[in-house]
């Protein structure tokens, strides 16, 4: 196991790596187009609401990767902290807390934007769901930072 484990490292880091890429992609790029699409197609009148249902659509593709990510993270760590002679316990905590941001925002926060939307927009306009929708995006950005840390942090465990 110990002449696969630098190739195993690199698949970690190479998974957490295009996990923090989808992220950074979706906040920085996707959801500033499609929110502002009527800037770039007057003639297309979306209102928030169907804005709303094609950005969670590509979340629901993305928490697919996340979900896997999260796995990933718990094989690995796990596998780190028990059988690895240098254990890192920063990796371990960023670890943790991506897990449990990743499980947050794949069966807990999405499942209850789903559901709201298929009742409606008006049920989209409640003041439950602005708070939910809040906590969604603060949980989707610890998620990042959580996965910056946890690359960072396992990157510099091997030099």
């Amino acid at each position: 196991m110990q002449k696969i484990f630098p190739h195993l490292h690199t698949v970690y880091l190479l998974t957490i790596g295009s996990s923090i890429g989808v992220l950074l992609a979706l906040g920085i790029f996707v959801a500033p187009v499609i929110f502002k699409s009527h800037l770039l197609l007057p003639h297309l009148p979306l209102s928030h609401y169907d804005m709303g249902i094609v950005m969670t659509q590509i979340f629901v593709k993305a928490n697919f990767l996340l979900f896997m990510t999260a796995c990933i993270i718990a094989l690995f760590e796990l596998y780190e902290s028990r059988f690895q002679a240098k254990k890192s316990s920063l990796s371990l905590l960023f670890g943790s807390l991506s897990i449990i941001a990743i499980f947050l925002f794949t069966l807990y926060y999405t499942p209850y934007i789903l559901n709201t939307q298929r009742l409606g927009e008006e049920a989209t306009q409640t003041e439950a769901f602005a708070s939910m929708h809040a906590q969604s995006v603060l949980t989707f950005k610890l998620l990042a930072l959580s996965l910056i840390g946890l690359f960072v942090s396992r990157l510099t465990a091997r030099t």
